[in-house]
């Protein structure tokens, strides 16, 4: 395995007066990470289902080549779940987390740039699979610093961020298509 991804090495205990602010501070700390890092997950995983009537209409895909070519993240993020999960468990999700993420974005990325359609499956395939390696960090960070009564509360709270990555994805695109015409109004009217 990787030397950066193996879990950390333990620290020298504290002393026990400064426990109780710095435990709720790192708490903090942790849950926030884990929440920006998932919704940023969200935020790059459904994006090729709004390109897919521009690939339909500009490139003559048909919808079942767009169809297989979208089975291949449903079908890698679920099995990436189950393998991932378990080399999560021995790595150090500091890491491990934002590993995922930024292949998954490298993967997107180069979707961008693949022109047929058994390219754009394996990019997807490898989408899909990076995906996988968003969640077993994140359940195992909650489970190591949110005790078994208030677990529950914490995992809802923390499962909104699927709502917040995914909101994000047309809310930005709203903005910048808002952006680009407000600038284009400006730019040309002075002429």
């Amino acid at each position: 395995m990787f030397d950066f991804l193996k879990p950390a090495a333990p620290i020298e205990r504290m002393p026990d007066d400064k426990i109780p602010s710095s435990y709720k501070k790192y708490r903090f700390q942790v849950f926030v990470s884990i929440f920006i890092g998932y919704a940023a997950y969200y935020f790059i995983r459904k994006n090729f289902n709004m390109a897919a009537p521009y690939l339909i209409e500009t490139y003559g895909y048909s919808k079942a080549q767009i169809g297989f070519v979208g089975s291949a993240l449903g079908l890698a993020y679920g099995i990436s779940k189950f393998i991932m999960g378990n080399v999560s468990d021995r790595c150090n999700p500091r890491y491990f987390l934002p590993l995922g993420l930024i292949l998954a974005a490298i993967a997107n990325i180069m979707l961008g740039f693949a022109s047929s359609v058994p390219l754009l499956f394996v990019l997807m395939l490898l989408n899909g699979w990076f995906q996988g390696m968003g969640w077993p960090p994140c359940g195992r960070t909650l489970a190591h610093w949110f005790s078994p009564k208030e677990r529950g509360t914490w995992m809802a709270i923390w499962n909104v961020a699927h709502n917040v990555g995914a909101a994000l994805v047309p809310t930005i695109t709203l903005a910048g298509y808002a952006f680009c015409h407000l600038a284009r109004d400006v730019l040309f009217s002075r002429r």
